[in-house]
């Protein structure tokens, strides 16, 4: 047991058990309080490694003994309404008791503490140069949404529900919102947290999902990070459908934001649909999108045409659904800046891309999405000012929003302006810890145009995305210069499974990307030494012999 647990006392925690299975507020079914009692007892007894998923299913659920929790689900099910039963018995009728009993997540072992536990903060020191930028605001953490029930035929309802709430929540400039990466990459409870740490959240929200008949029940619950306290918490019972969606997410924004005093009320809920546009109709629509921020994670070529193809039909079923073009738009423009061999040539497939951006303009001025898509789609065409205009409008709409911030920081660093580049990157990471390290690329090229080869070197080791050549060309660059031969070579060799020809028409495509001369003479310089062959690195006529003559 913790500190804090050694200083209740067995009797006590009994008492609270006793009081929360007495409390009408305790709403929870009579399997999930023996499931309670029985993970108190154990845990009381000193059998604390014995509580798992199958026993519990066989001792409190009756399950036989070949049970697999791989395949039947109901402890993680029922361990859900458990946990949301006792959240909400803390937030009625357990408000004023001595003692929380609680069960966190990634487990079934109950935790025992006081419901008055402080935090002492340490000394605090003078800012170093690299610190993540300071914070205004309180710091809000919103947890993925547990499922409850068959989500079969929404496999990706919860995650964009989540997904929308912190949406919803970053255009209140006064909050500090983790980003969506962050959330869903950790176990964000109070526990975890280890008293608000590592990431400094002062509140946590979080919530379940349940689908049932046409419609959907989603219970949140908003607590104090520190102590543990909720503070707030709502159940929403609306019908299945995309509508109703977006409709929710505006409540639960908008009721987060007055629960902290904040003096915004309902200034999202009466703008969303001038800032968003109309909701589709239709949940594949829907889908089509979520799916398409999952695919934006990684850049997987594997995915492209699936996700093309979705949002395709999205936009047919659906032709006032705004993000739906503005994703589409997206997807065309990876065609291109990843050379995945799009439907047409460059000046179709970026002509497209651009229409669909403007249509998502024309449906929602005020959605930050649309602006970003239209920004990359004049950024490769060659309109470096309409691509920075772009980017700045969009984040101007959501100040918050980190992949335009990182974007933004990155097309800076490309063209060598550090001083708009760095704070852009090194905010958009603190802001989002968890989000894709596609962007620390602009980091890598600062460090790297300034001799600092290894920490250019750690960057890109934080890279997520694969199949992205420029990626392979700063660590081929880097790891020469430091004189890793077997990591600049293993870079080469990426290089050259994707591209054979890349060697041959390097200064094309960074000078596509609107790379700086000075940036691409460096990497020039530096895949010269990691013996990248082709035309532009001039290194085809001693290589090849070389090759040859090894294989001889």
């Amino acid at each position: 047991m913790s500190e804090v647990e050694r200083t209740i006392g067995t009797s006590e925690i009994r008492e609270e058990l006793e009081r929360i299975l007495a409390s009408g507020e305790f709403d929870a079914s009579d399997r999930n309080r023996k499931f309670l009692s029985y993970v108190v007892d154990e845990a009381l007894g000193g059998r604390g490694e014995r509580i798992k998923a199958y026993t519990i299913a066989t001792t409190v659920f009756g399950r036989s003994t070949d049970f697999d929790p791989q395949v039947d689900s109901i402890v993680r099910i029922e361990a859900g309404r458990l946990r949301r039963a006792l959240e909400r018995y803390y937030l009625t009728a357990g408000r004023a008791d001595g003692v929380r009993i609680t069960i966190p997540r990634g487990g079934y072992v109950p935790v025992f503490e006081r419901q008055d536990g402080t935090r002492r903060d340490g000394p605090m020191r003078p800012a170093a140069a690299n610190d993540p930028p300071s914070r205004t605001g309180r710091v809000i953490l919103v947890q993925p949404f547990e499922e409850e029930g068959d989500h079969s035929s929404y496999p990706n309802f919860s995650r964009g529900l989540t997904r929308q709430v912190i949406v919803g929540l970053t255009r209140f400039t006064d909050l500090f919102v983790f980003g969506a990466e962050t959330a869903f990459s950790r176990d964000a409870t109070p526990a975890s947290l280890s008293a608000g740490e590592p990431l400094g959240v002062d509140l946590l929200l979080t919530g379940g999902t349940a689908l049932s008949g046409g419609r959907f029940t989603l219970e949140v619950l908003l607590s104090d990070a520190r102590t543990g306290r909720y503070v707030w918490g709502e159940t929403f019972e609306r019908l299945l459908d995309p509508a109703e969606i977006t409709r929710v997410r505006d409540e639960v924004a908008n009721s987060v934001v007055r629960s902290l005093a904040q003096p915004y009320g309902v200034i999202y809920s009466q703008h969303a649909r001038e800032v968003e546009g109309k909701p589709p109709e239709s949940l594949s629509s829907y889908d089509s999108v979520i799916r398409f921020y999952q695919y934006w994670r990684t850049y997987d070529r594997s995915l492209i045409a699936s996700i093309r193809d979705g949002l395709e039909q999205a936009i047919r079923r659906d032709p006032d659904y705004a993000e739906a073009f503005a994703c589409l738009a997206l997807v065309h423009v990876d065609w291109v800046r990843f050379g995945h061999g799009g439907p047409g040539t460059t000046a179709e497939t970026l002509g497209r891309a651009r229409d669909l951006a403007l249509r998502a303009v024309e449906l929602a001025p005020g959605c930050s999405r649309g602006h970003h898509a239209l920004a990359l789609a004049y950024w490769f065409g060659g309109d470096v000012a309409a691509g920075f205009a772009g980017l700045r409008t969009g984040l101007s709409l959501n100040p918050n929003d980190t992949e335009i911030m990182s974007d933004l920081g990155v097309r800076h660093a490309v063209r060598m302006e550090w001083d708009e580049a760095l704070p852009l990157l090194r905010e958009s990471y603190a802001r989002n810890p968890a989000q894709p390290g596609n962007y620390r690329i602009g980091l890598a090229l600062y460090h790297y145009m300034h001799g600092r080869y290894h920490d250019a070197l750690v960057e890109m080791r934080r890279m997520t995305v694969a199949n992205v050549i420029p990626a392979f060309v700063v660590v081929a660059s880097a790891a020469a210069r430091l004189g890793l031969a077997a990591e600049a070579r293993a870079a080469v060799e990426a290089i050259e499974r994707i591209d054979p020809t890349y060697g041959d028409r390097v200064v094309a495509d960074l000078e596509g990307r609107n790379v700086h001369a000075e940036i691409i003479a460096a990497m020039l310089d530096g895949l010269r030494e990691a013996g990248l062959a082709g035309r532009d690195t001039g290194l085809s006529r001693l290589i090849e012999p070389a090759r040859a003559a090894a294989g001889s």
